[in-house]
Order: structure tokens, then sequence, then C-alpha cells
């Protein structure tokens, strides 16, 4: 995650007060993005989940996870996360991202509508859905026992 975090500093430098904690991107001690990441033999997989805007009545929906991270501190959802609109403009964020990213790769801007992708290309979804069986082997396993336990 130090990489990503990494990056992100350029993006919100003079920004609030950005930081990596633990797993989360916060402002302060308040929450405006969570990370997951997946690191195999030969692939890396990093996914951000930015809390751009959301209805402050629909956080009291959500239950307080069982894992959390040290600085949450048992706060609830309105005390803890926070708009990432708040801080920073849309267009802002876009303009200072691809900044920070041309500054690790090579990035060229692209015009979707003039693509030479074929408006007939067939998504190949990677994910399947389980059949009963699968589904009932897995909750009589050891890892399905710990699935159910986690739910």
């Amino acid at each position: 995650m130090s990489w990503s975090g990494q990056l992100y500093s350029k993006v919100f430098q003079g920004v609030g007060d950005f930081s990596l904690r633990e797993n989360d991107y916060a402002f302060g001690n308040r929450k405006f993005g969570g990370n997951a990441q997946s690191i195999t033999k030969r692939r890396w997989v990093h996914h951000t989940s930015f809390l751009w805007d959301y209805e402050m009545m629909n956080m009291g929906y959500l239950k307080l996870p069982k894992r959390a991270p040290e600085y949450r501190q048992a706060r609830d959802h309105s005390d803890f996360i926070c708009r990432m609109k708040d801080y920073i403009s849309q267009q802002e964020f876009i303009n200072r991202t691809i900044s920070a990213l041309g500054s690790q790769f090579c990035v060229t801007p692209l015009d979707l509508e003039s693509s030479d992708c074929p408006d007939d290309t067939k998504f190949v979804p990677s994910t399947r859905l389980l059949g009963k069986q699968e589904l009932e082997e897995c909750f009589e396993s050891e890892s399905g026992n710990v699935i159910l336990q986690s739910l």
C-alpha cells in the first residue's frame, strides 16, 4: 500500500491533512478512501474506493465492522468518514492524479469515442456463479465455516 500512498500524497499535497492510515486514505483522522490489493507471482491488482459523496442518513444503516482500523477508535460512521468532494474538486483531483501517474508512467490521453475498439466487443466475465452443490461443499469445508463466521 505504501506505493499508492506515495502516489496519492502527490495528488493531495496541500489538501487537508492527507495520510495513508493502515489501508485507508484519510484527511486527519477521517477516512475518505479504502484500498484492497492482490499480489501474485506475475500480477498486481490494486483497487481504491473513494467516498466522493454520500447521504449521511444512509450511513445510519451500516453496522460497526467487526474488524476496524485502530484509528477509528470505535467512532460511528458520521464521525469516522468524510466526503472527498469537500476537500478537492473533481477536475482538480483528475488533473493531479494524471500528473502524479505521469511522474511514474507514460500517460497518454485517449478519446474513447475515437478508439479502435470495435462496438461489438464482447465482455468475457472472469467470474461465475457457483452451483448449489459447489456452495454446499464450500460451506461444509473449513474455509466455508470461516466465510460464514465473517458474515
